[in-house]
């Protein structure tokens, strides 16, 4: 039997342990690097399929930012990534909008839903939206 090595980097916690695993007909035969559970749990899924969570932006009108920082409330499979982003590429939103604001359910066909970040406050005036900037030091 032919034995399949692959070569995995944690991504679960800021160790990042490098992984190495051997498979037989799709089976873990052995697995070497993990220091932990939660890197073990991640090689299984990974080889069973690659899971993610999604951090973009949409566009937000009326804001004192033009972008709103969005993410996947659950991780959502990989191979969808590309997908999401081109659901999300049709969306504009108005402000305000609250943080953990549920923007799209079921994205993309999942369980998933993409929520707000971060609060984002309606400008009433565009002057308003400069008010805090800071100002660059010229020379």
């Amino acid at each position: 039997m032919d034995v399949e090595k692959k070569h995995f980097t944690c991504v679960i916690c800021p160790l990042g342990c490098e992984i190495d695993v051997e498979l037989q007909n799709g089976n873990v035969v052995s697995m070497e690097g993990s220091k932990c559970e939660k890197g073990k749990e991640f090689v299984l899924q990974e080889l069973e399929e690659a899971m993610r969570i999604l951090t973009t932006t949409v566009p937000v009108k009326g804001a004192k930012w033009a972008m709103l920082p969005v993410r996947t409330d659950k991780p959502i499979p990989k191979r969808l990534l590309s997908k999401v982003i081109e659901q999300l590429a049709d969306i504009e939103l108005q402000a305000p909008v609250k943080m953990y604001h549920v923007i799209v359910k079921g994205i993309a066909g999942t369980d998933a839903s993409i929520v707000a970040t971060r609060n984002m406050k309606k400008v009433n005036h565009p002057e308003d939206a400069k008010k805090d900037l800071i100002p660059r030091k010229e020379g």
